[in-house]
């Protein structure tokens, strides 16, 4: 079975899945820093040369960039943007409401004017401010009130890239797609040389960009897991660009090869978005709280958030817009 074979077919129920895993990663990832202090490594970090939780925001944009091309294919500008817009902003701005409640509860400092300015700036994805004056003062990692919001800037920065690429007919011709996948890889070879913002985009846009050509090749790559397998003791010895290509590859293989097991509801973005503000408030609650001890409660603790934010919030927005398309 090809990639394309497997994406027609329906067989993408394990997809979720595979992004409800890699939230929660990310989640079990930060469990580290936040019990222990900015700057403390997870175990995985000295074994991989990245954490578990970059390795999942890799995936993640690999991810993006095999279906955010196929959704650019199939429509307009408006219409894209306008999907785009509606599965990132309404859940985004109801967890930005959640963070800014706990982090006010936990002794930040700011005022209505203050908290509408933050709250502001992170909607828009103008500047995503992670800290808030006092917020969660007494933790290990103070101030810091959502960290992983960073990451949805450049999302939408290589949807942006993506859609022009696509529009332009790029992802119809293999040598274009080829082309920006090596530009891609200078742009991380070089990453050093970049302004800092650009410096972070470098890698992971080479994740999304390698998803991109997953898509505009996915009736050549053949779906073999035991192949997959066998490759990924791999990853920890190639360079990020192959490293990525290979978990990529190995992802896919395994989650559209493999029964489909769909958790029933997409609550990898809510697991996402409010890991972090509940992980904060667990260890504010729990003082001294270990890492392991803070992965697991905090993910479990997350949950909920997570299933509320899909049923009241996301779920309605896509409806919302399913009834206008």
């Amino acid at each position: 079975m090809t990639l394309g074979e497997a994406l027609s077919s329906g067989r993408t129920g394990n997809l979720d899945t595979l992004r409800l895993a890699l939230a929660a990663a990310v989640v079990v990832s930060h469990a580290w820093p936040l019990a222990l202090g900015p700057g403390t490594a997870e175990p995985l970090a000295a074994l991989a040369g990245h954490s578990l939780g970059g390795w999942a925001v890799a995936l993640f944009f690999f991810l993006s960039g095999l279906l955010v091309t196929a959704s650019a294919e199939r429509r307009r500008a408006r219409a894209f943007w306008t999907a785009r817009a509606r599965r990132i902003v309404p859940g985004l701005g109801a967890a930005l409401l959640v963070t800014l409640a706990l982090a006010l509860a936990s002794g930040a400092e700011a005022g209505p004017r203050e908290a509408a300015a933050w709250f502001l700036r992170a909607l828009t994805l103008v500047s995503i401010e992670h800290r808030l004056p006092g917020a969660f003062g007494a933790n290990p990692y103070p101030g810091v009130v959502n960290g992983p919001l960073w990451s949805l800037f450049h999302e939408v920065a290589a949807y942006a890239v993506c859609f022009v690429f696509v529009a332009a007919g790029g992802a119809r011709r293999p040598v274009a797609v080829l082309g920006l996948v090596v530009v891609a890889c200078i742009g991380w070879a070089f990453a050093g040389h970049l302004p800092a913002r650009a410096q972070t985009f470098a890698p992971l846009f080479l994740a999304f960009a390698l998803g991109m050509a997953a898509h505009a090749f996915r009736h050549r790559i053949a779906l073999r897991p035991v192949a997959a397998l066998l490759a990924l003791p791999l990853v920890v010895l190639l360079p990020w660009p192959l490293a990525v290509a290979v978990l990529g590859y190995a992802c896919l293989a395994l989650a559209l090869r493999a029964p489909q097991f769909p958790p029933g509801a997409d609550i990898s973005y809510g697991v996402y978005i409010y890991g972090w503000p509940v992980a904060q408030t667990v260890v504010f609650l729990s003082p001294g709280i270990g890492p392991v001890a803070l992965a697991a409660t905090s993910l479990a603790a997350t949950l909920p958030f997570a299933v509320a934010s899909w049923h009241l919030v996301e779920r309605p927005a896509l409806r919302h817009r399913k009834a206008h398309a």
